[in-house]
């Protein structure tokens, strides 16, 4: 049900800001002014769905363990454009060569075992389970939901 909902910018700082209490369209503004994941946006805005969401929630928790908003940024784009790439896979492979080539795909899909894929080494290779990442968003949404009307600060 909640895999087809977009939600707006606002909305999407109030659905995150559960897990991550510091976290407001002002924090979000800064992360992204400094190379953190937004998605691009649909007429003028931003609109955040599950996999959006889930990009933004996996940088929040990079940030937590005090990782640069770039490099979180960056891994977080990776992992929504996997998302997007490979919406049935519940665990993803981004994978980074020797020589610097980058892919992801499904992690049932990549064989590490040789150390080499598509005949070059293998740098490093993130896994990460986006079944669970999704089903941790739409508990978030599913409790965001039972709030009704706007913050008490005047937002």
């Amino acid at each position: 049900m909640t895999d087809n909902i977009k939600y707006t910018r606002k909305t999407a700082c109030n659905i995150l800001a559960q897990e991550h209490t510091a976290f407001d369209r002002a924090a979000e503004s800064d992360q992204a002014a400094h190379g953190g994941f937004r998605p691009e946006p649909f007429a003028g805005q931003h609109r955040y769905g599950v996999n959006e969401l889930a990009a933004l929630d996996y940088q929040l928790c990079l940030r937590r363990e005090g990782w640069p908003v770039k490099l979180a940024g960056a891994l977080a784009t990776r992992l929504h454009t996997a998302m997007l790439q490979h919406p049935a896979a519940d665990r993803l492979a981004l994978v980074t060569l020797a020589n610097g080539n980058r892919f992801a795909m499904p992690a049932e899909s990549v064989n590490l075992s040789t150390g080499y894929s598509s005949g070059a080494p293998v740098r490093e290779a993130l896994v990460i389970d986006v079944r669970n990442l999704r089903e941790r968003i739409k508990d978030m949404i599913e409790r965001a939901a039972l709030i009704v009307g706007g913050s008490d600060d005047g937002e």
